[in-house]
């Protein structure tokens, strides 16, 4: 069984396969209600919900600030609420468990001093086909890689070389000659349990691959810049622009008739001239 305090939901396994967490998953439940609203994310690395006997894992508490009031917890078969002091290697804000037992799968978390709960992180330990995904949510859009591995108890490596069967929600969605299946750009559509199939050594555990909807974008795109000049401005503009080139044009036309003086008429002139002749 999940759960996420920042959803309020509770998202069973398989009984059969996931009982031991059932019960310490809805304690940490009714722990951790009153502070849904988390202010530290754990993580974990390597990001898998499965792992073999002996693996190293560091589970880690991201929190804004100062974080030494934050502390790892878990919730095991056998104990709950327990602080990494006693289970694994205390490092700041950090808990690392060199070589992983049965013993230590649960439920994990990070918890402050005053009783904040971050998301919670659920972990399994086996041995033969495990099916290794993400232990985080995703987001829609996000890629991820199902990788189905083979690996016995006391062996050092484990394999992915060889084909295996996928499933989801029970139903055959595939076969991959290289143990994994890959998801680019992932919808809530794949959101579901998935397991895979060893061609002799037999199926994994399910995992849960949750999807979130990518969360709407809080940023206004910038406003586009303001034209140059409005329509209706600009034929005023042209309309004056007009207006004072015509009244320009007219006063330069009246100062030059002005400075050369009035024209003569034509009567005026040969009236002048027969005077001039009878002069002469």
């Amino acid at each position: 069984m999940f759960y996420s305090p920042t959803h309020c939901r509770l998202v069973f396994y398989n009984m059969k396969s996931m009982e031991p967490l059932l019960i310490f998953s809805l304690w940490t439940l009714i722990h951790c209600l009153d502070f849904v609203k988390a202010a530290a994310t754990l993580s974990i690395h390597p990001d898998r919900s499965v792992l073999f006997f002996y693996e190293t894992v560091t589970l880690s508490c991201a929190v804004p600030g100062s974080f030494s009031s934050w502390t790892v917890k878990r919730n095991t078969s056998t104990k709950s609420s327990v602080s990494c002091e006693t289970w694994g290697q205390l490092n700041g804000s950090s808990c690392t468990i060199k070589g992983v037992y049965p013993s230590d799968s649960g439920v994990y978390w990070c918890e402050s001093d005053s009783g904040e709960c971050s998301n919670t992180i659920n972990i399994r330990v086996a041995t033969g086909v495990i099916l290794q995904g993400p232990a985080v949510p995703l987001t829609e859009g996000d890629s991820v890689t199902l990788n189905c591995s083979y690996k016995e108890k006391y062996a050092k490596q484990s394999t992915s070389n060889f084909s295996a069967a996928f499933y989801r929600n029970g139903t055959f969605i595939g076969n991959k000659s290289e143990g994994r299946m890959s998801f680019i750009h992932v919808s809530k559509e794949n959101e579901g349990f998935y397991k895979c199939e060893h061609p002799t050594k037999g199926r994994s555990p399910e995992i849960w691959l949750e999807v979130r909807a990518r969360a709407p974008s809080t940023t206004a795109p910038p406003p586009p810049p303001p034209p140059l000049m409005s329509l209706p401005r600009l034929a005023y503009t042209i309309f004056l622009f007009i207006l004072f080139t015509g009244i320009l044009l007219l006063c330069i036309s009246m100062r030059q008739r002005f400075t050369r003086g009035p024209a003569a008429s034509p009567a005026a002139e040969t009236e002048a001239k027969m005077r001039e002749s009878d002069r002469l």
